[in-house]
């Protein structure tokens, strides 16, 4: 143990550079290796591993409603156009061919994304509004939160498109109900932002009851900003830089209701009165 020597200053403690709570940073390794690991594959087995874990909607519709397959082959066909009709049709026949919903997808497409740049933006996004909600609820209780908006957020995504074949991948969902779990809290009266990287802290803020939410002028601000922004970029109303692929917006609004909604049943902190 090293003590001070007189006359001379003591030493300052050092903070780490990156103060996140550990589940957030395991859960970035964890998702970097998913993606790493998919960008060594070939293109076919890379394929295989998405159509296991993606979450595709007409598979469990189909489960549901066997009778819907023409219909299904029908909404396909008119989606695409000239060769792409091939295309798609080429895709439901390898996406279905097994039949069953295989619905471990349901959570298992959080683990998989889009492209680079598609991951760092959820790894961005969680290590700001996860890190307080990890700490408050501890590791156990956030995966459990995490894990039930991922499920949200593919069961609005299969309500809004109950026929599409179209593989939906990532943790966006995840990531949006622990934005939105943390919008029960972090937006407390007199609440200091970088107050939030003390787990003492983060456990004695009143959350706030989601009856008087609406009348946190800075949390409804935030909320209308977020829906905003989601419906905006999900329209294709505006274009997101280096992305190819569509925004599942319904996928982010399931997982930010169910955080918003489940958020107490896994909270032990306080609540404001």
């Amino acid at each position: 143990m090293s003590h001070p020597v007189p006359g001379h200053p003591a030493p300052t403690q050092r903070e780490p550079i990156l103060n996140l709570p550990a589940v957030i940073v395991w859960l970035a390794v964890i998702l970097a290796a998913i993606q790493g690991l998919r960008s060594l594959l070939p293109a076919y087995e890379d394929y295989m591993l998405l159509s296991w874990l993606a979450f595709v909607p007409a598979r469990v519709t189909l489960w549901l409603s066997p009778e819907r397959l023409e219909e299904m082959v029908s909404a396909v066909a008119g989606s695409a156009t000239g060769q792409d009709v091939a295309s798609r049709l080429q895709l439901v026949r390898l996406l279905l061919a097994d039949g069953g919903p295989r619905l471990w997808t349901l959570l298992t497409y959080g683990l998989l994304h889009g492209s680079w740049l598609h991951l760092v933006t959820n790894l961005v996004w969680l290590a700001a509004f996860g890190s307080p909600v990890a700490r408050r609820l501890g590791a156990g209780r956030f995966l459990s939160l995490m894990g039930l908006s991922t499920i949200g957020g593919a069961l609005l995504h299969w309500f809004a498109r109950e026929l599409d074949v179209l593989p939906l991948v990532g943790a966006s969902a995840a990531v949006s109900g622990a934005t939105a779990a943390a919008i029960r809290f972090v937006f407390a009266p007199g609440l200091r932002f970088g107050s939030l990287a003390d787990d003492a802290v983060v456990r004695a803020i009143p959350a706030e009851p989601i009856g008087q939410l609406w009348q946190n002028s800075r949390a409804m601000l935030f909320i209308l900003v977020w829906f905003a922004t989601n419906i905006l970029f999900g329209a294709g109303l505006v274009p997101i830089l280096g992305e190819e692929t569509s925004i599942a917006w319904e996928a982010h609004i399931g997982g930010f209701l169910a955080g918003l909604l489940l958020f107490p049943l896994f909270d032990r902190g306080v609540v404001r009165r």
